[in-house]
């Protein structure tokens, strides 16, 4: 049963190192193990008088015996722990009634101190290598007097194995430590891509909605005043009821792409002002996470154009999403305010903060995406943050010329 490691160093498939080192330190065993049943064997053959040891080779057979059919009945049916431990506790018997016969089988104790390690754990695995030794330096000095080899020999053979078994453990926990890092690495790497389709996603949206507004709505909103001027202009004209219908046509027409530049916004902002739209982005965190106490403050003398209230809710999202799983904050603030040329949103955590210069890896993403979303506008982000002193995130957005006039 040497094939499987204690129950407390189980390893995941994903250790190949662990594993390759752990199988050719059972080659290593069953060998060692072979080797000195050998040894066993041919000590115990004779006695003093020239006659076999019967009771003593009876026990190295039935030692070897149980050996290898422990070992072969874990390489095919993986045992549990109370099998695994019957079969150490058979091992150990038999070699105890061995070396009290042969004094050569006080050897086989350098095995059995690994078989113990692997099969008990740590601390109960150490008393267990701790009592064998003593029992193969009491057998020794039983069977050929006390003397030093017979002492220090079982006693460095415990230190070795509990070295090595130490040096397994160690090998185990940084290859754990090294799953885990892959396991965050490819997390990392599945939220990177399904930001990045979903900012791609999100600036073909903000893209269309403003060259629709910019080309389409413009374009009809002219149509309709100049339609509207000339039907003023001469009321009795012939074709006044053509030129009352085309302006009629234009204006269903731009109410129409208005509805399109609308569907085109974030979901949030749908039938509701942007500061109402903030506001359901606060109360779905605190759904979501009820610990956290998010306050919105401010408001807008007039609604900002479609683009700037799509950027500042994608903005308000994803400070607030950075903030909940990387700051553990107890309180988030989001403040909307608006100047003569531009609107500025704030928003401030109590979180654990971080050090804006280090080098940062999938946190890093959310704030060049929403850097990235505010330079489009011509606007600015700002992050000031500090390690246990919360972060807080300001987007400045200017205003279009016709709005501060």
């Amino acid at each position: 049963m040497t094939s499987a490691p204690a129950p407390d160093m189980e390893l995941p498939p994903e250790s190949a190192g662990v594993r390759a080192v752990l199988a050719q330190l059972q080659v290593a065993l069953h060998t060692l193990v072979a080797a000195l049943l050998v040894l066993t064997l041919v000590s115990a053959h004779r006695d003093a008088a020239g006659e076999p040891n019967l009771p003593a080779v009876a026990a190295a057979i039935g030692l070897a015996v149980v050996y290898v059919a422990g070992t072969v009945w874990e390489r095919r049916r993986h045992s549990g722990r109370a099998a695994r431990l019957g079969w150490l506790t058979a091992v150990l018997a038999l070699w105890a009634a061995l070396v009290v016969q042969v004094p050569e089988a006080a050897y086989l104790v350098f095995p059995l101190f690994f078989l113990a390690l692997f099969l008990l754990g740590s601390w109960a695995g150490a008393a267990a290598v701790a009592g064998l030794a003593a029992v193969a330096v009491i057998a020794l000095g039983l069977h050929n007097g006390f003397t030093p080899a017979g002492v220090v020999g079982p006693v460095v053979g415990a230190l070795v194995a509990l070295g090595l078994a130490a040096g397994v453990r160690a090998l185990y926990s940084e290859s754990q430590a090294r799953r885990e890092v892959i396991a965050e690495l490819v997390a990392a790497r599945s939220e990177l891509a399904s930001r990045e389709r979903e900012v791609g996603r999100e600036t073909e949206r903000a893209r269309l909605a403003g060259e629709i507004h910019d080309t389409v709505a413009q374009g009809l909103a002219s149509i309709g005043m100049l339609l509207h001027a000339a039907e003023r202009a001469d009321p009795g004209h012939p074709a006044i009821e053509p030129i009352r219908l085309a302006r009629e046509v234009a204006g269903e027409n731009l109410t129409e792409t208005r509805r399109l530049i609308e569907a085109l916004r974030p979901a949030p902002l749908e039938g509701v002002s942007l500061g109402g739209a903030l506001h359901r982005v606060a109360g779905r965190v605190r759904a979501e996470h009820p610990r956290v106490e998010v306050s919105v403050t401010g408001e807008l003398p007039a609604e900002p154009p479609p683009e700037l209230a799509a950027v500042s809710v994608r903005v308000a999202q994803e400070a607030l999403a950075n903030a909940v799983k990387h700051g553990a904050p107890s309180r988030i603030g989001m403040t909307i305010a608006e100047s003569a040329d531009h609107i500025a949103l704030t928003v401030t955590d109590d979180g654990r903060g971080f050090d804006p210069e280090a080098p940062r890896a999938a946190a890093s993403f959310g704030l060049d995406g929403m850097a990235r979303r505010v330079a489009d506008l011509g606007g600015t982000l700002a992050v000031d943050s500090e390690v246990g002193r919360g972060t807080t995130v300001r987007a400045v957005l200017p205003l279009p010329m016709e709005k501060t006039r």
